[in-house]
């Protein structure tokens, strides 16, 4: 079991801020964190972050292999 804490998440991307966190929680099944000590949250890695991550959609770049080729330069008739 690898428990990561909130600084973890923040470097790897995942949540820019606790709002996001708080959030995701809340409103996107993201899991609750267990307490370690009064005042310390973490969350186990490779049985609820990976998973959750795996889960969530992922943005996709919009490719279309038919573009229109438009010439580099204008060719004036002469």
């Amino acid at each position: 079991m690898t428990l990561v804490r909130f600084r973890y998440l923040q470097e790897q991307g995942v949540f820019n801020d606790r709002v996001a966190l708080a959030r995701a929680i809340d409103h996107y099944d993201f899991p609750k964190p267990m307490a370690l000590g009064d005042n310390t949250l973490a969350w186990d890695l490779e049985k609820e972050v990976e998973p959750w991550l795996k889960s969530r959609p992922r943005r996709t770049p919009k490719c279309s292999s038919s573009k229109s080729k438009r010439p580099s330069a204008i060719v004036e008739a002469v």
